[in-house]
């Protein structure tokens, strides 16, 4: 009889050896609603939002171009020119709710529109979505309030908004350096000149000598005249006027031509910046 309990004692505690890593697995672990899932995670119901909002997308570029002489449309004026059906209009499909906001240009800011779904009911897992005129699809689990911004990526774009002012503010960078060495050697004696120079001696003539805001972005020049311990020199930084929205990488420029950036969540690059090749 001791010999049979002592095998079954002995069973169990091996099931229980066994079976230990087996439940601590399936000890559910709260996450974060700002975790995404994976994009093989979403459901068909999630993709079904997603080509919605691309329809949104496509229906607000075509208005700009053809309608709205550059502004984008509210949904009754995406419905009147015949570009989203009755219920896209409606403000609800798949179980979401849309809400469309229509920003209109300043003298500081172009125009743009964003774009956000919610479930109808709120459940768990269930995503909320964003889009704007930079047509990156963004989304959270946010238990049923909007996404914004600020959410991961779900779906990018090959070519953003945002991707032609960074590269016009990189052309402008190339064009002021290039301006910068002539007046040096010319009207400057040795000096480098201000933007205001570079533009009165037909130097340079557009982008940031001709604005101080240049497709979404911001510029500072600082000119330093030579000391007796150092040569003269220039330093031009160029940040996004809307960090996410109008630009994402901010860039740097001096003497020495070497072109630099990265992103720095709306803040200067500087002189240690990685240099940006090929662009």
């Amino acid at each position: 009889m001791f010999t049979k309990h002592l095998v079954a004692v002995s069973a169990m505690m091996l099931i229980l050896a066994f079976s230990a890593p087996l439940f601590s697995q399936k000890i559910p672990v709260r996450e974060s609603a700002r975790i995404i899932a994976p994009a093989a995670a979403l459901t068909a119901n999630d993709r079904l939002v997603m080509h919605a909002l691309r329809t949104f997308n496509s229906a607000e570029t075509a208005y700009a171009m053809v309608y709205g002489a550059g502004n984008y449309g509210t949904l009754n004026s995406l419905l009147a020119a015949d570009l989203i059906d009755a219920g896209y209009a409606a403000g609800e499909k798949y179980g979401y709710r849309f809400n469309l906001t229509v920003r209109y240009p300043t003298a500081l800011t172009g125009p743009g529109f964003e774009l956000t779904a919610v479930p109808a009911l709120r459940r768990a897992r269930r995503l909320s979505f964003y889009i704007n005129e930079n047509c990156e699809i963004r989304g959270a689990d946010h238990l049923g309030r909007e996404a914004t911004i600020d959410d991961p990526v779900l779906e990018p774009c090959a070519v953003t908004p945002r991707d032609t002012n960074e590269q016009a503010a990189i052309a402008s960078l190339r064009t002021i350096f290039s301006g910068e060495m002539t007046y040096f050697s010319t009207y400057g004696g040795g000096r480098y000149g201000t933007l205001a120079e570079l533009y009165d001696t037909d130097l340079v003539r557009t982008g940031f000598a001709l604005a101080y805001i240049w497709h979404g972005y911001v510029c500072t020049l600082t000119v330093t005249p030579a000391t007796p311990t150092a040569p003269p020199g220039f330093a031009l930084r160029v940040v996004p006027y809307e960090y996410g929205r109008s630009g994402l990488r901010s860039f740097y420029i001096d003497e020495t031509g070497v072109l630099r950036g990265a992103d720095h969540q709306g803040g200067n690059a500087t002189a240690d910046d990685p240099p940006i090749v090929d662009q």
